[in-house]
């Protein structure tokens, strides 16, 4: 099985094409189908009320004593900071006609944007301790006393939900991002935002509302086993280690920025996958009349259309489907904090796919910036001679291995978020019955989901995404 050569994600690198039979695919949703009632039956049939959201957790000392230090937010901080000033430096200086040489897009898009979420879903919220401008501002802090001017009004999250699409345009939709010096103007332009938008309103209120990723951030580590408790002055107090998910089911917010939110997490990473099918070149060429003679607005244009209606279409489907959770549930409840509490149920799937679509590229393209780090600003340096003939390894990135993976992830996925989602439906409905009714819509949302997912990436990829 021989991977195909030339396909671009995200302006440089290969995608693997497998040539695997997609009725195995829909196959293995069919199993997903029978596994999940399974787990819903067996497993969490009688968890109601309050009951069903509780979870077993374990305190770990050592834990505790590390998140009381100081130096793993240092730790962090400086390597946040270092990587940010690693891609807005070598993005305006390092090359610019070959992307695949320049460190920039490297960081960005599979260092900080693919393997950070991963790895923030396996262990927890590592932006906490990485975000560099919240570490600019806390040592900036402590040499300038700095006190909000203003108060930000009662916006929820929107600010973020806007500045995440935002992010996921450039990424998707703009055709810019293999072009380091845009990234490197994306991010100092974020940066300069960010910092003005926590001296003038507050370090916590712009980060919690309006800085983009630490929302994101916060909602993947809910995913993670480690959760941490602090006291009134904000100081850790206990770590603990609980199962993978379930932090999903603690204190959901509330709101439809949040919701919104979960649903561009999830139509981002589809369209991501869509853009690089057959399927959507045919559309893009049967488009070409209207969106060519535009030039590289009319790309930008018909890119952002089909990501905010797919968007959309994600939206209104979840909706229709609360709606008759709702009815099945037979229960009188608060209709936001219901819907809200549900998305949630959403991310697992969110986060497997993310996993999938990108496993072959972190595990083999991540290791394309190791021969790069000898020149990294493509001036004919020669820093780490030893590197320079470095090629990336395929151990881990065989077709068949690939394969496997994506499998396996989508299938755990779906699973755990069709537990999860039970067992709210238990506390939120407050029968057996009214719960296990109220799952069948929700059930056939993620195995819909599911498929959906599968089917992209079981779908051949194209060049020109």
């Amino acid at each position: 099985m021989i991977p195909s050569i030339g396909i671009l994600l995200h302006g440089f690198g290969q995608r693997y094409d497998l040539p695997i039979s997609r009725y195995l695919y829909f196959v293995a949703a069919g199993f997903v189908v029978v596994i999940s009632f399974v787990l819903v039956v067996v497993f969490a049939g009688e968890k109601i009320g309050e009951k069903a959201v509780q979870y077993p957790r374990r305190a770990v000392p050592w834990l505790t004593s590390l998140g009381r230090s100081p130096w793993p937010p240092a730790i962090g901080g400086v390597i946040g900071v270092l990587a940010l000033a690693a891609v807005i430096v070598s993005g305006f200086l390092g090359s610019q006609k070959h992307p695949e040489l320049n460190p920039a897009e490297y960081i960005v898009w599979i260092y900080f944007w693919a393997a950070t979420v991963i790895l923030s879903g396996l262990i927890g919220n590592l932006w906490y301790l990485l975000n560099p401008w919240a570490a600019i501002y806390d040592a900036a802090s402590r040499f300038v006393p700095l006190r909000p001017a203003y108060h930000l009004p009662a916006i929820g999250v929107w600010p973020a939900v806007a500045l995440y699409f935002s992010f996921a345009c450039l990424e998707l939709t703009s055709g810019m991002s293999n072009r380091p010096w845009i990234v490197a103007l994306a991010a100092l332009s974020y940066t300069c935002l960010t910092l003005a938008g926590m001296v003038l309103y507050g370090r916590d209120a712009w980060l919690e509302q309006c800085e983009a990723f630490t929302v994101l951030f916060r909602i993947v580590g809910r995913f993670g086993p480690v959760e941490s408790e602090r006291d009134e002055s904000g100081r850790i107090s206990a770590v603990y280690i609980r199962p993978w998910g379930v932090g999903l089911l603690k204190d959901p917010p509330v709101g439809w920025d949040r919701v919104v939110f979960v649903i561009l997490m999830l139509s981002t990473l589809a369209f991501d996958g869509v853009i690089a099918t057959p399927a959507w070149q045919d559309f893009d060429i049967a488009l070409e009349p209207i969106w060519l003679p535009l030039g590289a607005s009319g790309f930008f244009f018909i890119r952002t259309l089909g990501l905010v209606l797919l968007t959309v279409a994600f939206l209104l489907v979840f909706i229709a489907v609360m709606q008759a959770v709702l009815y099945f549930g037979s229960r009188k409840v608060d209709r936001k904090a219901t819907v809200s509490a549900f998305a949630l149920t959403l991310v697992p799937i969110a986060l497997v796919y993310n996993a999938a679509h990108n496993y072959s590229y972190v595990m083999v393209q991540s290791q394309g910036i190791v021969p790069v780090l000898n020149d990294p600003l493509g001036l004919g340096w020669h820093l780490f001679p030893s590197v320079a003939g470095y090629t990336p390894s395929f151990a881990l990135a065989q077709a068949s291995t690939v394969w496997y993976a994506q499998v396996i992830l989508i299938v755990l996925g779906h699973i755990i978020a069709v537990y999860l989602s039970h067992l709210r439906a238990g506390e939120r409905f407050r029968t057996m019955q009214r719960a296990l009714l109220s799952q069948y819509p929700m059930l056939i949302l993620m195995v819909a989901y599911t498929w959906i997912s599968l089917t992209i990436l079981a779908a051949p990829t194209t060049t020109g995404g």
